[in-house]
């Protein structure tokens, strides 16, 4: 629900009962002063209270709908929650008058009238009571205000107070004026009660309180492909108005733009998957390489290392021998650099290379002009339509007929790039579906000149797109 909807909403139900607490407070006070009764006196101060509350109810409300601003960049929300607090204080109040009160009795003596005019009106209060707590409590959680479920709990607390009284006066009707103060001092615990319930739940809220479970938000950011783990799980708010943020570790590996994209799907599936997320904010950190094999680690470091200094590298090969590996690898600049320029920029990446990665023995580079999207083009001529027509021939063959399709030939500079696919048996193992792709590329670059770059899309038959 928009903010100026609910703001609405609530205020419209506070108008209604103060309206309706101004009359039965105008009622019981009456009643009080005919009778002379401290638990009649008790009760005409709660439902005082309840209509203070309502007061202070609009005020919080009116303050907490204004839109967020330089001074308050996440809304005004907490104004609610203070008079939600001031509800609570009132409430104490309430408690401290009718000790009081019992307190002059029990030094003072004396004993209420009983009049059936007063147990009349008294009475007609009750069904009021009610109809106030069912109606705000009913209000309060569907539009999720902490307002309006406190305002009820006070009106509880004043239908109790409206039935403990009867049973005072009755019993000063039945000659026990001493029952007057002792359901006096039980009212009084039934409003301290509430009071530290809701100063409770409001001083959570305010000292920024766990608002949501982190085992919870956990569960919900681990589901997001790419999250390895997640971690100091943070929240604060209202139940309808919850800020989080958390840490989530990727693979060290990953671009910028991959890591962010992640960090945004985790934002988005928070607040669209746990009801009162607002807003989620997610900090990426680098999870560790769990590499079964050390060359798979070596070659994560290199790519991230290259990353780093706006390197592309490509054609990785390592070698192992007594003392470290050596590794073999094409590394692409800026074609706009010159030859010193682009040599010390790749000499620096094989120091860092070096110093990250001790079982490193040698790196030899491969420098060369990174390539340009707009240089290169699809090539549809005659010479192209022999080279594809080659290119299906050997992907059938060793595929099986009509397996290859989406045949694609680019051409930069004099050579080729190819990418085509394949469909491969569904239920064969990847390792033998990376050695088709594999030996396809081979037979190619031993058929055709000129071939640069082969790329190999292996496919279930239920993948191929007709």
């Amino acid at each position: 629900m928009p903010a100026s909807h609910y703001h609405s909403a609530v205020r419209r139900v506070l108008i209604g009962v103060l309206l309706i607490n101004a009359l039965v407070t105008a009622t019981k006070f009456v009643v009080g002063a005919i009778t002379g009764s401290i638990a009649v006196l008790a009760d005409a101060f709660n439902s005082l209270i309840d209509s203070t509350s309502n007061v202070i109810g609009l005020l919080g409300i009116y303050a907490a709908s204004d839109p967020p601003d330089a001074d308050h960049p996440y809304g005004h929300r907490r104004y609610e929650t203070l008079a939600t607090l001031g509800i609570g204080a009132l409430l104490l109040l309430a408690g401290w008058e009718v000790l009081r009160q019992v307190f002059e009795r029990l030094t003072q003596g004396g004993a209420p009238d009983v009049e059936p005019l007063s147990l009349a009106l008294l009475a007609l209060t009750v069904p009021v009571n009610l109809f106030i707590i069912r109606f705000e409590g009913r209000r309060g959680r569907a539009l999720h205000s902490d307002v309006l479920l406190a305002d009820a709990t006070q009106t509880r607390v004043g239908l109790w107070t409206t039935l403990t009284t009867f049973v005072g006066l009755l019993g000063v009707a039945v000659g026990l004026p001493w029952l007057d103060v002792v359901v006096a001092l039980g009212i009084t615990l039934v409003i301290v009660r509430e009071a530290f319930r809701i100063l409770r739940s409001t001083s959570l809220e305010l000292s920024d309180g766990a608002a949501i479970d982190p085992a919870e938000v956990q569960r919900v950011a681990q589901q997001v492909p790419g999250v390895r783990h997640t971690a100091h799980v943070r929240s604060r708010g209202r139940d309808d108005d919850i800020h989080l943020d958390l840490h989530v570790r990727v693979d060290p590996a990953m671009s910028t733009i991959q890591a962010h994209a992640i960090a945004s799907e985790v934002e988005r599936r928070l607040t669209a998957d746990l009801p009162g997320v607002v807003d989620a904010i997610v900090h990426i950190e680098p999870g560790q390489q769990p590499a079964p094999h050390r060359w798979e680690a070596i070659a994560v470091q290199v790519r991230a290392i290259a990353d780093g200094l706006g390197l592309g590298v490509h054609n990785l090969h390592m070698h192992p021998g007594p003392n470290g590996y050596t590794i073999d690898i094409d590394v692409e600049v800026d074609p706009a650099l010159s030859l010193d320029a682009s040599h010390r920029l790749v000499t620096g990446f094989e120091h860092r290379v070096r110093v990250a990665l001790s079982d490193v023995a040698e790196i030899v580079t491969h420098i060369e002009p990174a390539r340009t999207v707009d240089t290169e083009e699809i090539v549809t001529d005659e010479e192209a339509e022999r080279l594809r027509a080659c290119i299906v021939a050997i992907g059938d063959r060793l595929c099986g007929e009509g397996a290859t399709h989406h045949v694609t030939l680019r051409r930069m500079d004099g050579c080729y790039d190819v990418s085509l696919h394949v469909v491969w048996a569904g239920d064969s193992p990847i390792v033998e579906a990376h050695l088709v792709a594999e030996e396809i590329e081979r037979q190619l670059r031993a058929a055709v000149e000129g071939l640069d770059h082969v790329t190999v899309h292996v496919e279930p038959p239920e993948g191929k797109d007709d």
